[in-house]
């Protein structure tokens, strides 16, 4: 009788260990079986500009990646609530930096809590001064073995309005992540760097970052803290601005390309030559008021550029 119960309860432990082993596997199935939701592709047609530049074929495997993230990634909102626009731009964030990696998982990333807006890093007064300290819009952080994002919900949904100001806290914070999945962030991606270009990365880093604190370079101030946040603020520039950061930063466009193995300007080629195809395919996403930046990236008030040719 007694080796019945043992042999039960070890039929049972096995089980439940196989259930935890596989669960990522069958959330992956599972996602990959069902149907896009209609909501979910209107709020990326709307508020993404980055999946408006896919091809069809590509639009359907970005979707595809947004299922399987969504369907393996808690989402916690904390003190706000969280709708599937929330979802839905946390996930398009996270994969962004790594469509060019078909199989890429973070398998390093526990949780994203959403809170409402920036909020304040206290810094302990027997410490040095934290790389954190401050006003924070999104940060990675490590507890035990588990790795948790937090992310403003103001800030998140603010990089993805203006889709040409080079700024956007979710994929910077998931660059964190990408960065950190060789076990540092350290700004060098070890894992999607290839080996043989990772001197010439560093070299053209420390060039572009004593220009940064120089003053010598229209790169955001915030890239000059440290090497890891140099390439999480290039890395934004890359994929919102990629016309201007191939014209300004040459090199750096060419190492960021292979290191992400996608060509964003590419994509955003025929719009940064022709801005009404880039108006008319944000037209569905929000109006535009009159001195809101124009999206043509000319830097004049709407009402002075293509409002004007509109009328």
């Amino acid at each position: 009788m007694q080796y019945f119960i043992f042999a039960a309860l070890v039929a049972v432990t096995v089980f439940f260990f196989y259930r935890y082993v596989t669960r990522d596997a069958r959330l992956r199935e599972q996602a990959l079986a069902a149907e896009f939701p209609a909501s979910w592709r209107q709020i990326l047609a709307e508020r993404v500009a980055f999946y408006l530049s896919l091809s069809e074929v590509d639009k359907t495997r970005f979707e595809k990646r947004i299922q399987v993230f969504l369907a393996q990634t808690r989402i916690t909102g904390i003190q706000t609530d969280i709708d599937d626009v929330t979802r839905v731009l946390v996930a398009a964030s996270a994969i962004i930096p790594v469509f060019g990696f078909p199989d890429w998982e973070y398998g390093n990333l526990s949780e994203v809590l959403v809170v409402p807006d920036a909020w304040k890093e206290k810094q302990d007064p027997h410490k040095e001064q934290a790389p954190l300290a401050g006003t924070l819009l999104g940060s990675v952080r490590n507890f035990q073995s588990s790795h948790y994002m937090h992310l403003s919900k103001a800030s998140l949904e603010q990089g993805f309005k203006d889709s040409l100001d080079r700024q956007n806290v979710g994929i910077h914070e998931f660059v964190h992540l990408l960065d950190e999945a060789d076990g540092v962030i350290d700004g060098v991606p070890a894992l999607t760097f290839p080996a043989a270009l990772r001197p010439e990365w560093e070299a053209v880093m420390q060039r572009e970052i004593a220009a940064i604190r120089a003053g010598r370079s229209e790169i955001n101030d915030y890239a000059g803290t440290n090497e890891a946040e140099f390439f999480a603020v290039v890395t934004e520039y890359f994929f919102e601005k990629p016309e201007k950061l191939q014209t300004e930063h040459p090199e750096l466009y060419g190492l960021l390309l292979l290191a992400f193995r996608q060509n964003p300007r590419s994509r955003f080629g025929q719009w940064a030559t022709d801005p009404r195809l880039w108006l008319k395919a944000l037209r569905s996403r929000r109006k535009f008021g009159r001195n809101d930046p124009c999206p043509c990236g000319s830097g004049k008030k709407y009402k002075e550029c293509h409002l004007l040719q509109e009328a």
